[in-house]
């Protein structure tokens, strides 16, 4: 693994399993980054003694759970606004990187949009990964990840760093996905030297990232596809090809556009039948 910016990593627990299990991903970035791990709950007064109860007693367990693994963690209780608090010790403590779990409210049904984890992301000052959990039992057995890569070269080095961590934790296999976006019209009428061409295409778009990964002594596999939208295609290869995981780039806007229609990111965390870890770098 290269050098790496990650020393210090937050996760945010609230008592909830989702949110334990993003704990336990996170233990496993700080196991391979060697950073320090401060799990952190924010006591609100909108949360009755249950619920402060349910957050304290999850950093407890991660604690617990986190013994035997080397990782130097510390649990952290705070009062106040969710967003304000996490922002504070985000800022007065240095700390690198975020983890957060997104999952489906109750009342809106929708998992990213108008979340906690969606407003950390937009302020938080640093980088940040924000996890949804789709079957708990096969969370943390990343075996297969796929990585749809767009190809501009934005991030890439910082995007191969948390690959390459998890490829390193859970002896994952990785398939780089690039869309080449066309018409339906357009598509039907691609001839066989035409498919070659956007291969080859697709192929230099993702160079960068590729020379990345190999840089990590990763072996990554490629595929190069043609579809209308790039959402579909990115939903319909997960959903064949049996991923556990997807690690999907939210680093900019017009990147965000490009990969979903519509709401950000809603339709690929709606439909897709594996974890979804959305990446943004600052």
């Amino acid at each position: 693994m290269t050098d790496h910016p990650y020393k210090k990593i937050l996760v945010a627990v609230d008592g909830t399993f989702h949110a334990s299990v993003a704990a336990r991903y996170s233990c496993q970035f700080a196991q391979a980054f060697h950073s320090k791990l401060f799990v952190v709950t924010v006591i609100s007064k909108d949360m009755n003694e249950n619920m402060e109860k349910s957050a304290s007693y999850s950093i407890a367990r991660i604690i617990d759970e986190a013994k035997g693994s080397g990782v130097d963690i510390e649990g952290v209780i705070l009062k106040g606004d969710v967003i304000g608090a996490i922002n504070k010790f985000v800022g007065e403590n240095k700390i690198d990187i975020v983890f957060s779990s997104t999952r489906r409210p109750q009342k809106e049904g929708r998992f990213f949009v108008k979340s906690v984890t969606s407003e950390l992301m937009s302020g938080v000052s640093c980088n940040m990964i924000a996890i949804k959990i789709s079957h708990p039992g096969r969370s943390l057995r990343s075996k297969r990840v796929l990585v749809p890569v767009i190809g501009d070269g934005h991030m890439d080095r910082e995007r191969a760093d948390i690959v390459g961590a998890l490829a390193e934790r859970f002896s994952s296999s990785i398939t780089v996905f690039h869309v080449n976006e066309l018409s339906a019209s357009k598509i039907k009428r691609l001839e066989k030297p035409e498919k070659g061409l956007m291969i080859e295409e697709g192929e230099k778009k993702i160079s960068s990232f590729m020379k990345e990964l190999s840089a990590r002594g990763m072996h990554a596999s490629e595929k190069i596809v043609s579809g209308s939208k790039v959402r579909d295609e990115i939903i319909s290869e997960a959903s064949h090809h049996k991923y556990d995981l997807i690690i999907l780039g939210t680093t900019k806007r017009n990147i965000l556009k490009r990969v979903v229609s519509g709401n950000p990111v809603e339709e690929i965390l709606r439909d897709t039948p594996c974890d979804v870890m959305l990446l943004h770098f600052k």
